[in-house]
């Protein structure tokens, strides 16, 4: 059977497999040749999602603000859960969603391109308000508030790409001891579908 231009739903194909080549190989190894034969289609499914390489480029880098960040922050807001329930619920979602997979080859093409450094740079503001005002939410303030954030930011995105000798898998145990070291709070004295914290 040859192979086929492709339906329109194989356009998020298309950036999904652009993603793992950016990982892998860095933005220079973005050829359309290359992930077409990667995907079985031919080059004319590419030309039918996509108008020329500068708008495949750029909605790879779309792809990765909105579905990374943009659409994890859209469901925080929709959650009825506590400012710590929504930590806990983020942490989950960076753990099983590899939120943070692409983070490291993203800031590397930034180093290189000011618009996706652009875009990096926007990503980051988002987070940075989200994690801070679910902190906030907490009670944290001050230089607790700002060193928590930070830490969280830098710890989740970077995670990753360091490489720890004998690293476990991370658990829904391990989640909880991050939230505990992070928070300063025992996830299980609290409510997290209540704005409550306790005092002792």
């Amino acid at each position: 059977m040859g192979m086929s231009p492709g339906p329109r739903f194989d356009r998020e194909a298309w950036l999904r497999a652009a993603l793992k080549v950016l990982t892998q190989d860095g933005q220079a190894k973005l050829n359309v040749e290359k992930i077409a034969a990667d995907l079985g289609v031919t080059k004319g499914s590419f030309y039918h999602h996509f108008r020329n390489r500068g708008d495949f480029v750029g909605s790879i880098v779309d792809f990765w603000a909105d579905e990374f960040t943009s659409k994890p922050i859209k469901m925080l807001k929709a959650s009825r859960r506590s400012p710590a329930g929504r930590l806990l619920q983020i942490m989950e979602a960076v753990n099983e969603g590899g939120l943070n997979l692409y983070d490291a080859a993203f800031r590397s093409w930034a180093a290189q391109d000011p618009s996706v450094a652009e875009v990096v740079r926007q990503v980051d503001i988002a987070r940075h308000r989200t994690i801070n005002d679910l902190f906030a939410g907490m009670g944290f303030e001050g230089d607790e508030l700002r060193e928590r954030t930070r830490i969280w930011l830098v710890f989740h995105s970077a995670q990753s790409t360091v490489h720890i000798p004998e690293d476990a898998a991370v658990t829904k145990e391990t989640i909880m001891h991050r939230f505990r070291f992070f928070t300063g709070l025992d996830p299980d004295l609290l409510d997290l579908n209540s704005d409550q914290i306790p005092t002792s």
